[in-house]
């Protein structure tokens, strides 16, 4: 039985807007990944932009602007069709799309949010998975993991994890209602 569907963040939930890119925005949203933590990311944008806080203005700005929600409404209807079921954003990320996410979707169906640079665990090794199924004390078969990265649905299936790998067409709603 599912207690558990963590989405990845960008090709799952959110999409990249086609849009032309100044040279530091290019460079700071191809760090935007796999993050330990925030201060790496930091260490990293320091190379070409000298100022704190204009890093992280930049950042902001260049995630409201760059990404383009696909159903922000995606919560409420799995929580309407299986309302035991906690769902979760699992994403190799800085936390600054935190804000992001709190204004694109509606948390009060949102169970919670690991950003892997908060977590400090990064898919698709095994730690961040185990780092799931430990916090909610859940086997591995009780998760459903959705994320649009090949390797990242193959790290899950190692662990015995219910993974669907999702593309631009996939009705994700359809593919959940699998498991039930």
């Amino acid at each position: 039985m599912i207690k558990i569907i963590a989405f990845d963040l960008v090709g799952v939930l959110v999409g990249e807007k086609d849009m032309d890119l100044t040279d530091e925005e290019t460079k700071l949203e191809r760090m935007f990944g796999p993050n330990l933590n925030d201060s790496d990311y930091f260490i990293e944008a320091r190379k070409f932009i000298d100022k704190d806080p204009i890093i992280l203005s930049t950042t902001e700005e260049l995630i409201s602007k760059l990404y383009r929600v696909k159903d922000s409404d995606i919560f409420k209807k799995v929580k309407e069709k299986h309302p035991e079921v906690k769902n979760i954003i699992a994403t190799n990320h800085i936390s600054f799309v935190r804000n992001f996410i709190g204004e694109s979707f509606d948390i009060n169906y949102l169970d919670d949010l690991l950003i892997s640079a908060e977590i400090h665990h990064i898919k698709p090794n095994s730690d961040f998975y185990e780092y799931i199924l430990s916090k909610y004390s859940i086997k591995p078969e009780e998760l459903l993991f959705i994320d649009d990265n090949e390797e990242n649905v193959l790290g899950a299936k190692k662990l015995g994890i219910n993974a669907i790998k999702v593309n631009k067409e996939t009705d994700i709603i359809g593919e959940i209602d699998k498991y039930f």
